[in-house]
C-alpha cells in the first residue's frame, strides 16, 4: 500500500495516496437558521395516527427488555458507601504524597488512570506532574520509563517533545537494534506513539519499530509469559489511547489484581468506585427506559430500531463521570430520537415526505408540522419537545440559554440526513470530499456532544461561562470523522447488500478504482491520521476542558463499538458482554 502523506490548514486538509491528492473542506458552511416558534411545548394524541404501509427493515430486537432494566438492583450506593469511599480516597492521596521515587510515582499515576479512578485526584496529579515529574530526566536510561513519562505527560496535556527518544536512536534516525527484544520497553514505546501529532516523524518511526518487533516476539511470549503475550496482543489490536476509559477500567481491574506488585488501596478503591458508578448508571437507565416506553415510538413507529441500551452505553463513553448524570440522560434521548430520524431517512420516508420534514425542521415552527404525514408528526413532536424541555431545564437552573445551540444541532443533523437520503434515492455516489463534508455531521457526534455539554452546566465547570456555539471547531470535526470512518468500515458489508446508504468505503472504491479490501486498508490508515489530527487540535484548542475531554473520548467509544463489527445496530455478542460488564455485573469486593 502506498504511503499516506497528509497536511492540514485551518480550512481544509489534503490526503495523498501515492501520487493522487484528495482535498477535503473540513468545515461546511453554516446552514441558515429559522425560528418562528413561540410555543415551548407540544402534545399530540398518537393513538389517532395512521401510517402508510411501507417495507419494514430487518432489525434485531432490543438487547434487554424494560422489565429486565426495571429489575436492576445493587447493594452499592453513595449514601451507604460514601464514608468508605472518602477513606480510600484519602489513603490514595497519602500514597501519592509519600512516594518520592519519580518512576514509582509514574506507575501510580498510570495505574490510577487505567483503573478508572484518576478523576478523583486530578488536582493532585496535575500538581505532581508540574512539580515532580520533569519532561526530561537524566536518570531515565531505559526505554520503558522514558516512554511512560512521555505518555503520562502528553496524555495530561503537558508539553513534552518526542526528542526525548533521541537517545535511543541512531544518527540515521532509526531506533537501535539492541532494543528489539526489550518487550516492556517496546510495549511502552508502542503505546506512547499513539499520542503523536501531525508531522511527528520520531513517533511514526517508534510505532513502526515497536509494532514490528512486538509481533516478532509474540510466538516466544505465548510459550513463556502468557499474561504479557495477552497484553501485547490486545495492544496490537487496539492501543491504550484508543480504548474507552470505563471499559478499560473494568478490564484492568482484573489484570491489576493478578500483579505481584500492586497497591491494595488503589485496587480496593477501583472496585468500590466501579460499583458505585455502576449504581448511578443503573438508575439513569431505569429513568430512560420509562421515558422511552412513554414516548411510544416502539408502538407507533415500530419500523425503527429499539436501541436504548446501545444509546445509553454510548453516552458512558462520551462522559463517564458520575456527576454528569444529566448530560448522559440528555445525550441518550438525543441519540435515540436520532436513530428514529435516521431510519426514516434510510428506509421508510418517501422523498416528498423527507423534503417536508427537512423544511419543517429548518423552520422550527409547529405550524410547519401540520404538513407532515402522521408518522413524522410523532417524531417531530418528540424532537421539538426534547429540545425545549432540556433548554428550559438549563435556563431555569443555570441561567443560560442553550436553545439556539440545541436547535442548530437538530437542524444540521436532519439536513445532513436528508442529503444522504437524496444520494441513496438517486443512486448517486458522491466524491470523498462531498461525503465527508456532509457525513461528519450525519454521524451525530456534534449533536450528542452539544446535548451532553449543555447539561454539564451543573458541574460548576468553566463551560457555564462560555458560548455554546462550537459546531464547527476542528477538534469536534476530527472526532466526528473518526467515528464516521469506524462506523462505515463496520457497517459497509451489511449495508451494501441492502443498498441502504452511501458509505465512505464505496466512495473510496469508486473514486480510487480499488477493491473493497484495499479501500478498507487505506481507510484504516486515514483513521490513524485522523487521530494524529485530533491530537494536534487538542494541543491548541481553546474549548473548555470538559468539551475537549468529550471530543477525545467519543472516538474511543467508536473504536469499542465497531472494533469487531456493528456493535450499535446489530449488537454482536462481544458488545453485549461489554455492556453487561459495565452496567449490570458488579465486581466482587
Amino acid at each position: 500500500m502506498a504511503p499516506l502523506v497528509v497536511s492540514l490548514t485551518i480550512s481544509h486538509f489534503v490526503i495523498q495516496t501515492g501520487s493522487t491528492a484528495l482535498h477535503y473542506s473540513a468545515l461546511p458552511e453554516t446552514r441558515t437558521k429559522h425560528c418562528h416558534s413561540s410555543r415551548p411545548f407540544a402534545s399530540i394524541n398518537s393513538n389517532s395516527l395512521q401510517m402508510n404501509q411501507r417495507p419494514l427493515t430487518d432489525y434485531r430486537p432490543a438487547i434487554w427488555n424494560p422489565e429486565l432494566i426495571d429489575s436492576l438492583n445493587t447493594p452499592y450506593s453513595y449514601q451507604s458507601h460514601g464514608t468508605q469511599l472518602d477513606k480510600l480516597r484519602q489513603d490514595a492521596k497519602r500514597l501519592l504524597a509519600s512516594t518520592s521515587d519519580p518512576c514509582l510515582l509514574l506507575n501510580h499515576v498510570e495505574s490510577m488512570q487505567r483503573l478508572g479512578i484518576a478523576y478523583h485526584f486530578q488536582e493532585e496529579i496535575d500538581y505532581l506532574l508540574n512539580t515532580r515529574i520533569q519532561p526530561y530526566s537524566p536518570d531515565d536510561h531505559d526505554l520503558h520509563t522514558t516512554a511512560l513519562r512521555f505518555r503520562i505527560l502528553r496524555d495530561n496535556n503537558f508539553p513534552i517533545s518526542s526528542d526525548v527518544f533521541g537517545k535511543f536512536m541512531s544518527r540515521e534516525g532509526k531506533f537501535l537494534d539492541s532494543l528489539s527484544r526489550d518487550v516492556k520497553g517496546l510495549l511502552s514505546l508502542y503505546e506512547a506513539s499513539f499520542l503523536g501529532v501531525d508531522g511527528e516523524v520520531i513517533l511514526d518511526e517508534a510505532k513502526e519499530f515497536s509494532s514490528k518487533n512486538l509481533r516478532a516476539l509474540l510466538g516466544r511470549l505465548e510459550s513463556t509469559s502468557i499474561d504479557v503475550a495477552e497484553q501485547v496482543k490486545q495492544s496490537l489490536q487496539i492501543p491504550l489511547f484508543w480504548r474507552m476509559p470505563r471499559v478499560e477500567a473494568r478490564n484492568f481491574i482484573d489484570f491489576y489484581q493478578k500483579k505481584d506488585v500492586k497497591s491494595s488501596t488503589l485496587l480496593e478503591l477501583a472496585k468500590l468506585d466501579f460499583n458505585l458508578v455502576q449504581s448511578t448508571y443503573q438508575q439513569e437507565l431505569k429513568e430512560l427506559s420509562k421515558w422511552w416506553e412513554n414516548l411510544g415510538f416502539k408502538q407507533k413507529l415500530s419500523f425503527t430500531r429499539d436501541r436504548l441500551m446501545q444509546s445509553y452505553f454510548s453516552t458512558t463513553g462520551i462522559t463517564f463521570k458520575p456527576q454528569f448524570s444529566k448530560a448522559r440522560i440528555a445525550a441518550t434521548k438525543f441519540i435515540n430520537i436520532v436513530n428514529t430520524i435516521d431510519d426514516i431517512h434510510d428506509y421508510y420516508g418517501s422523498q416528498d415526505d423527507l423534503k417536508l420534514f427537512d423544511s419543517a425542521v429548518k423552520r422550527w415552527d409547529l405550524a410547519a408540522m401540520e404538513e407532515l404525514p402522521d408518522y413524522m408528526k410523532i417524531c417531530y413532536f418528540a424532537m421539538y419537545n426534547l429540545v425545549n424541555e432540556l433548554a428550559y431545564d438549563v435556563l431555569i437552573n443555570q441561567g443560560i440559554d442553550v436553545l439556539p445551540c440545541l436547535r442548530e444541532a437538530w437542524t444540521k443533523f436532519c439536513g445532513a440526513a436528508f442529503v444522504e437520503s437524496q444520494w441513496c434515492y438517486t443512486g448517486y455516489t458522491p466524491s470523498m470530499d462531498d461525503y465527508l463534508k456532509n457525513c461528519w455531521i450525519s454521524i451525530g457526534v456534534h449533536g450528542s456532544l452539544n446535548f451532553a455539554r449543555a447539561h454539564q452546566q451543573g458541574s460548576r465547570s468553566p463551560i457555564a461561562n462560555t458560548p455554546l456555539h462550537c459546531l464547527e471547531d476542528p477538534l469536534l470535526y476530527w472526532s466526528s470523522v473518526i467515528c464516521r470512518l469506524n462506523n462505515d468500515l463496520a457497517t459497509f458489508q451489511h449495508e451494501s447488500k441492502t443498498g441502504e446508504v452511501v458509505s465512505f468505503v464505496k466512495c473510496y472504491m469508486v473514486e480510487k478504482g480499488v477493491s473493497q479490501e484495499q479501500a478498507c486498508d487505506e481507510i484504516r490508515e486515514l483513521i490513524k491520521h485522523a487521530w494524529k489530527m485530533l491530537n494536534t487540535e487538542r494541543r491548541r484548542s481553546d474549548l473548555p476542558p470538559l468539551m475537549v475531554e468529550m471530543c477525545m473520548d467519543t472516538p474511543k467509544l467508536s473504536q469499542c463499538l465497531y472494533q469487531h463489527g456493528d456493535g450499535f445496530g446489530v449488537a454482536i455478542d462481544l458488545t453485549k458482554d461489554v455492556m453487561s460488564s459495565l452496567i449490570f455485573r458488579q465486581i466482587p469486593i
